[in-house]
């Protein structure tokens, strides 16, 4: 019987120790020397991106400079002919910017029936001691010294005088077309621009804020600028 026991522990496996090993942590030391020999790769990778770079910038071919005495206009369709593609863009030349703030410039035709009563409501010629020194005056003044464009001359007015009046002549519309028209319709112009643009285009009758049933744009300008 104890044969028998001895043969079965003999031929059991031995038993092993299910202790946890202690987990190796790196040392501070370690994880620095680690990092800084990434850092050292790094900047060996970007030194020969560099070189390169180098490499490839000095074999490129010069790009040949342009001789314009020699090109002619049917040379604009050659597409042989290096012609570098400039976008032209037409300068906001009519843009006036005034040294005082307070007063408004209008661009106003020069028809004696609409500029005299510009004048008589409170406009004035824009002269070149009126104009902001930080900006470039585009256009020339004529010899009446005033600052013109073809038929239309540029006057200012107070903003004290400007801003109620059209704010009367608003309130006079609103009281015409309906008050909820008005708003929206002019909340919606004044989304796509901006409140001294959507002036100007209205004062100029080039805009209809309003619904084209109750009202064209001539007659609507008409009636919001009557007295202005």
């Amino acid at each position: 019987m104890s044969s028998s026991v001895e043969q079965l522990k003999a031929a059991m496996p031995a038993q092993t120790s299910t202790k946890p090993q202690p987990v190796q942590t790196a040392t501070p030391a370690a994880d620095i020397m680690a990092q800084l020999g990434d850092l050292l790769k790094l900047k060996e990778e970007l030194e020969t991106a560099k070189k390169v770079q180098a490499a490839v910038k000095a074999t490129a071919p010069a790009k040949k400079e342009i001789d314009w005495s020699t090109i002619t206009e049917k040379d604009i369709i050659n597409m042989s002919v290096d012609i570098p593609v400039i976008d032209q863009e037409v300068p906001a030349y009519m843009d006036v910017h005034l040294l005082d703030k307070s007063y408004v410039a209008r661009w106003v035709n020069k028809m004696p029936e609409r500029l005299g009563v510009c004048l008589a409501s409170g406009y004035s010629y824009v002269t070149k001691e009126d104009m902001d020194p930080l900006f470039p005056i585009v256009l020339n003044f004529d010899t009446e010294h005033h600052y013109s464009c073809g038929d239309v001359v540029c006057l200012r007015i107070p903003k004290s005088r400007y801003y109620p009046a059209i704010r009367a002549n608003h309130i006079k519309t609103m009281a015409i077309h309906g008050k909820n028209q008005v708003l929206r319709e002019t909340g919606r112009a004044l989304n796509k621009a901006g409140e001294e643009q959507l002036l100007d285009q209205i004062h100029k009758g080039g805009m209809t804020v309003y619904e084209p049933s109750n009202m064209d744009g001539t007659e609507i300008s008409k009636e919001l600028f009557a007295g202005i």
